[in-house]
C-alpha cells in the first residue's frame, strides 16, 4: 500500500496521518489505538519509529554523543500504566539503588537542547550547584558547566546551573522542565531504553511550542520517511 510517510506498512496514508495527528495531540498509545481501530502493538511499534526519527532530527540541531543507558532487570521498577513503557519510575522510593536518569538542558538561540549525561552523579550535581572546587578534578565538569539546568528524573528534581543573566534563558529551561515534568508524570515512568527517545520528543515538542505540531511533522516525515523494513 502506498505511503510515502511510512514505508512497508500494510496501512493507507489516510489512516497514517490519523494516528500522527493523534499523537500530536499527545494521546497515549491506549488512546490512539483505540479511536484509530489500529492494535495498541502496531501503535506502539509506530510511534518508536517516530521516536526514533524525532530523536535523529534532534540531533542534527544539536550533535551529542550517544546515550550510554545500561539495562539489567534488576534495574527495572514496575509503574501502573498500560502503553508498555513504563519500566522506570520517574519517582520512585528505590532511586538509591536504581541508576537514575540524569540529563542536561541547554538554550542555544531560540532551541532548547538536552543530552542524557550517562557519567554524571548526583553528588557531582550537588557539588555543581554549590560551586565546589571538586569539580575541577571531574572529568564531567566542562560538560556541566554549558548546562543552564540538570535534571535527576530519580528525584524528579531541576537543578539550575550556571550563572547566566538573561531571565528568558532560564525561564524557557523552566518551562521545558514543566512540559516534560507534566508528560512523564503522565506517562507514570517510562522504560530506561527509551527514555531517551522520549526526552527527543519533549524536546522536540517544545521548540516546536508555537507552530502546529501536526504540519511539522509531516514535514519532517517529508524528508525522513519512517521505514518498517
Amino acid at each position: 500500500m502506498k505511503n510515502k510517510y511510512l514505508k512497508g506498512a500494510h496501512l493507507s496514508e489516510r489512516k497514517f496521518k490519523e494516528i500522527l495527528r493523534l499523537f500530536a495531540d499527545d494521546l497515549t498509545a491506549t488512546q490512539i489505538a483505540n479511536i484509530s481501530g489500529v492494535s495498541r502493538v502496531t501503535i506502539n511499534s509506530y510511534l518508536k519509529k517516530l521516536r526514533q526519527q524525532i530523536a535523529r532530527y534532534c540531533e542534527t540541531l544539536h550533535p551529542v554523543p550517544a546515550p550510554i543507558l545500561s539495562f539489567e532487570p534488576r534495574q527495572l521498577v514496575s509503574a501502573a500504566d498500560n502503553d508498555g513503557e513504563t519500566l522506570v519510575a520517574v519517582k520512585t522510593e528505590v532511586d538509591k539503588v536504581v541508576k537514575p536518569v540524569i540529563f542536561g538542558i541547554c538554550r542555544s538561540g531560540e532551541r532548547v537542547h538536552t543530552e542524557i549525561l550517562p557519567d554524571v552523579t548526583r553528588s557531582m550535581i550537588h557539588a555543581a550547584t554549590r560551586g565546589r572546587s571538586v569539580l575541577e578534578t571531574q572529568s564531567s565538569s566542562e560538560r556541566l558547566r554549558k548546562y543552564n539546568g540538570v535534571v535527576d528524573l530519580g528525584q524528579y528534581r531541576l537543578y539550575r546551573l550556571g550563572q547566566s543573566t538573561d531571565s528568558h534563558q532560564m525561564d524557557d529551561v523552566d518551562a521545558f522542565w514543566g512540559l516534560t515534568k507534566h508528560r512523564l508524570a503522565k506517562f507514570k515512568g517510562l522504560n530506561r531504553n527509551t527514555a531517551y527517545l522520549h526526552l527527543k520528543e519533549c524536546e522536540y515538542r517544545f521548540n516546536y511550542r508555537n507552530e502546529d505540531l501536526f504540519n511539522a511533522l509531516i514535514e519532517l516525515l517529508k524528508i525522513y520517511p519512517l521505514s518498517l523494513s
